[in-house]
């Protein structure tokens, strides 16, 4: 709570009068600790809170007094743990029958399951179908904003209720995210953002709300934006001594920057970022961090440093996360050996990874990889079998219907093949163009190369 008690409040606590959550807010309030409040509370309160009045003289009703208040206190706090203890539970039970019986559970579900744990449980399931079924995250995301606007302010305090219909509302909200419904997804952060206003301005609250609309912002392509957001994440971890969540923010500050066409800016970000993440605590966190340090150093065409950063990298394939990611490793290694103009290298990369990347169904990257390999067989003087890959490499885009900004690339790319004019920088150009664009769909192919009169 931001907002001070009122002496009647400080009064009713003293005696045991105030409601459960209200009681909670309070004794979190003073124990921050303030100041302001504690010159005014009772006396039997000043006495357990600050420390030197308990060596003052007190009458024996003041003594009485300050027992029967510590007496309640540690009753309340004795409910409280087996109110939450017995929550826990409900919410264990209920998420382990959702894992197994989907949304036809939902339904069998025991009613002493309350409100509260149901909101609790459906977004757990929730956020465990993020990667396997981001519909049914929806839906169940869905549910828990529905009970969430049953929850009953008597019972748990009107501004506390506005904050779990604010959480609730804020993980519905990134679960239209996750299942691509853009729209939606604003639609529900923003009403999330109101509920958040009329509650007690939690900070842990207002962080998750803040990194959602981060990554909301981030899908538009509004990295601006994104990067605002993630600085306030970034500076309320840093308060809290939360410095691995901290990291983690600066990570995808760096990742938003890069995406932004600010590579140097994504550099300085990542390595700030690792001083901060805790490599035990998430090695598959370090592993994104650093990979996309090298991605980021070979777009800017540092290919020395890149592949000290790659060598690096190496002994931590195994948090990698899957083939794929080992995959975009080996692409890495192709495009530092052809930045370092190890042609031959790269070729041998390029080629093992295109067959690669189509069975794990990755026609886009497979294809995409395949202009690399044309640019490393070009630089070799293989001028008619980097024509064969182009062409093979623009019947899958035009068969994929990608963006007609970028299948208009690829079509003149193939048709300087054809006459016989094509050149590496065409070819590079093109290349990082593809692979641009599917960050930011919005981006116009400038043909540079093809301007160039000493091409």
């Amino acid at each position: 709570m931001s907002d001070h008690p009122r002496c009647d409040e400080l009064a009713a606590l003293s005696r045991g009068g105030l409601a459960p959550e209200r009681e909670r807010a309070v004794w979190r309030h003073l124990l921050a600790p303030c100041s302001r409040c504690l010159e005014e509370v009772p006396p039997p309160l000043a006495m357990l809170l600050v420390p030197g009045l308990c060596r003052m003289e007190v009458t024996a009703e003041e003594d009485a007094a300050y027992e029967a208040a510590l007496e309640r206190a540690q009753g309340m706090a004795r409910k409280h743990e087996r109110h939450r203890r017995r929550q826990q539970a409900q919410v264990r039970a209920a998420v382990a029958a959702l894992k197994r019986g989907g949304l036809e559970a939902v339904q069998n579900l025991p009613r002493t399951v309350g409100d509260l744990a149901r909101m609790k449980a459906f977004l757990e399931h929730a956020w465990q179908l993020r990667h396997e079924d981001p519909r049914q995250m929806v839906q169940f995301a869905w549910l828990a904003a529905q009970v969430s606007l049953k929850l009953d302010p008597r019972r748990h305090g009107p501004a506390q209720v506005s904050d779990f219909q604010a959480r609730a509302h804020a993980e519905l909200g990134n679960a239209y995210r996750v299942a691509d419904q853009l729209h939606e997804a604003g639609d529900i952060l923003a009403r999330a953002r109101g509920f958040f206003e009329r509650g007690t301005h939690d900070e842990a609250l207002e962080t998750r709300l803040l990194e959602l609309e981060a990554a909301l912002a981030a899908d538009c392509r509004q990295f601006g934006r994104a990067a605002m957001n993630l600085l306030k994440v970034f500076n309320a971890y840093s308060r809290n001594h939360e410095f691995h969540l901290a990291g983690r923010t600066r990570i995808l500050m760096g990742l938003y920057a890069g995406y932004a066409g600010d590579a140097e800016k994504a550099i300085r970000f990542l390595d700030q970022a690792l001083t901060l993440v805790d490599g035990s605590r998430d090695p598959g966190l370090e592993y994104a961090a650093r990979h996309n340090q090298v991605t980021f150093l070979v777009d800017s065409g540092q290919f020395h440093e890149a592949e000290k950063k790659l060598f690096l990298l190496r002994p931590l394939c195994e948090h990698a996360g899957g083939r794929l990611n080992l995959l975009r490793f080996r692409w890495e290694e192709g495009r530092i050996a052809a930045g370092l103009r190890r042609f031959r290298r790269a070729e041998a990369a390029f080629r093992t990874l295109r067959p690669e990347f189509e069975e794990v169904e990755r026609p886009y990257d497979g294809a995409l990889v395949s202009l690399h390999l044309a640019a490393a067989l070009l630089a070799q003087g293989k001028a008619a079998e980097a024509a064969g890959v182009v062409f093979e490499a623009a019947e899958t885009f035009n068969a994929l219907q990608i963006e007609r900004e970028a299948l208009q690339a690829v079509i003149l790319l193939r048709e300087a093949f054809r006459a016989q004019e094509a050149t590496l920088a065409m070819v590079e150009e093109v290349a990082g163009f593809l692979r641009r664009i599917t960050i930011d769909p919005a981006l116009r192919f400038e043909g540079r190369s093809w301007e160039d009169p000493c091409r």
